[in-house]
């Protein structure tokens, strides 16, 4: 019996001496302190609420800061305990609890702001993946007591802060800048339970960056990268992809050389490379990859060949275009268009660069026929590749007391041949007006078409001709027939009466494109327009109507395809 009560009374002693409350941290947040703790599982109860007691100067004493704290809250916000500077508080917290019949008053451990920053995370290696050139990264884990948790930085981006509150030790940055196009550079740091952040900035790692330059001429292929920055490079390894058939080592460079020349590559082949560093230091084997360069066509059957003009035609303004279609399993420099003169001389007019596909002949007069030819260079300046000649179609049209004729020259540059040729027609008042155009008829031989004359005072055709087996189309210039006779206006107009616009009348007159000047008697300016389609109602440049009387004139009036120069005088009345 003696024996069990002495075995309670010990475990009752054990328990009384126990914290029931642990006091963890202060953790200091800016202007506030933050105390957490946590409860330990015993046969102990709380029996009031948790007084906290502070000081800010090591020797002074504690006095109470707050009262009345329910245990289970586990943390206390001291607000304003850095206002207006930090200060070096200590706290400690103390309650009762009852252990059996007994109830013990119990101050726990005190405690200081934890100022303390864990050890340096320091990466390892950072390395580009280079077959989807996303960005590995990789650290070993940290030991310090307090660790939480690793923040990760890329400088590159406009916010350097890639990751926080990261666990483990391997990052992938899935969209990273472009690391084809620049060295990207990261870092890390480690913060503790309370957010205490080691500086970092000291031991960046920067990315190798792989640009490649190929030779087609010489089938070669000169590297050039970056060297690795984080630790020194033992050597580095050269890896190339031929045809997508997988990177395999090419070559190994020790030292500190950043560039190599590939001799004698395969012919006709898709390259890629990437370089491979490894680290200098005894007893380690971290290894950083580059990016791995966009795929290069290598060998001299690369040069410019089967380029040819796909057709050339007059566009919307009438003017003749050129459009050229390029081999895409060529590589190109420039490409030079010659133009073949009626002559039979021909010249340089335009070389087109990589990047253009068409051109248009403004120098040219769309009623003569051209020849166009191209020349093609390599990426070594030499032609290798000469097209077939090709020609603009010109309608050509002529009159008759019934009927309109029109002819062209064949159209030659599709290697299937021309399909059928397709006559347009359009009608109006006059030729600027006539765009509405019609298909009127079809011939897949003859390059000649007979119109009946119609009642419009302007007729314009054009003629389409369209490739065989394909969409190519080719238009000819446009021709118009207009029918013609005399210019009338009158002599005389009234401000503001029936008769007050001054204007010219007659078959296929464009006022749009008609021009005209009006003087007074003592030969002074008073109107000019070069679009007459509003007439004149006596006003002068400024918007006021003249005087009474004698005005003089000179015009260029726009009929059909003519220009009438008519000097004349009109009377203006009240």
């Amino acid at each position: 019996m003696k024996k069990t009560i002495v075995f309670i009374l010990i475990t009752i002693a054990i328990n009384a001496n126990a914290q029931k409350i642990k006091f963890s941290r202060v953790c200091n947040g800016g202007n506030n302190n933050l105390l957490t703790w946590q409860l330990n599982s015993d046969t102990c109860s709380i029996i009031e609420p948790i007084s906290i007691f502070a000081k800010d100067i090591i020797t002074s004493p504690y006095t109470l800061l707050a009262g009345n704290i329910l245990a289970t809250t586990g943390s206390y916000v001291h607000i304003n305990a850095n206002v207006p500077s930090t200060k070096e508080w200590i706290y400690y917290l103390s309650y009762k609890k009852l252990c059996g019949k007994d109830t013990i008053q119990v101050n726990t451990d005190s405690l200081a702001v934890d100022n303390e920053k864990p050890d340096s995370t320091i990466l390892d290696s950072v390395s580009v993946d280079p077959i989807n050139n996303t960005v590995l990264l990789g650290w070993t884990s940290n030991k310090t007591r307090d660790f939480s948790s690793y923040y990760l930085y890329n400088y590159d981006r406009a916010d350097p802060r890639l990751i926080e509150n990261y666990k483990d030790t391997f990052y992938t940055d899935l969209n990273p800048i472009d690391p084809r196009t620049k060295s990207l550079t990261y870092d890390i740091t480690s913060s503790d339970s309370c957010d205490n952040r080691k500086e970092y900035g000291n031991y960046k790692h920067q990315t190798i960056h792989l640009s490649v330059e190929i030779d087609t001429c010489n089938n070669s292929a000169k590297l050039k990268w970056t060297q690795y920055i984080g630790w020194l490079t033992e050597k580095h390894e050269i890896y190339r992809n031929t045809n997508n058939a997988g990177f395999i080592l090419l070559n190994t460079i020790t030292g500190s050389v950043l560039n190599y020349e590939d001799l004698n590559l395969p012919n006709n082949s898709s390259i890629q490379y990437f370089i491979r560093a490894y680290k200098n230091t005894l007893g380690t084997r971290a290894s950083s990859s580059s990016n791995s360069n966009v795929a290069i066509n290598s060998g001299k059957n690369q040069n410019p060949a089967k380029t040819k003009i796909l057709q050339v035609t007059n566009n919307n303004s009438d003017n003749i275009e050129i459009s050229i279609g390029k081999n895409p399993l060529s590589n190109y420099s420039s490409i030079d268009l010659f133009r073949v003169e009626p002559s039979g001389n021909s010249s340089l007019i335009y070389t087109l660069p990589e990047n253009e596909n068409s051109y248009i002949d403004l120098s040219a007069n769309n009623q003569i026929q051209y020849g166009y030819y191209l020349m093609s260079r390599n990426v070594c300046g030499m032609i290798t590749d000469t097209s077939e000649t090709s020609n603009n179609i010109v309608l050509k049209t002529f009159e008759t007391d019934i009927d309109y004729l029109l002819q062209w020259g064949r159209y030659f540059t599709w290697n299937t041949g021309v399909k059928e040729y397709i006559i347009y027609r359009a009608t109006a008042d006059n030729i600027s007006n006539a765009t509405n155009f019609v298909a009127i008829g079809t011939s897949s031989i003859d390059t000649n078409y007979v119109d009946s004359k119609t009642n419009n005072p302007a007729t314009c055709y054009y003629v389409k001709a369209s490739e065989e087996g394909s969409i190519g189309q080719s238009k000819s210039n446009t021709a118009c027939f207009s029918i013609r006779g005399e210019i009338y206006y009158p002599n005389a107009i009234v401000i503001g009466g029936v008769n007050q616009t001054f204007t010219f009348i007659g078959y296929s007159i464009d006022l749009s494109k008609t021009n005209i000047s009006i003087y007074n008697r003592w030969g002074q300016l008073e109107y000019a327009t070069s679009n007459f389609e509003n007439g004149w109602t006596g006003k002068n440049q400024n918007g006021n109507v003249v005087s009474p009387g004698v005005y003089f004139f000179i015009a260029e009036v726009n009929q059909g395809t003519e220009k009438h120069k008519i000097n004349g005088n009109i009377t203006v009345l009240e």
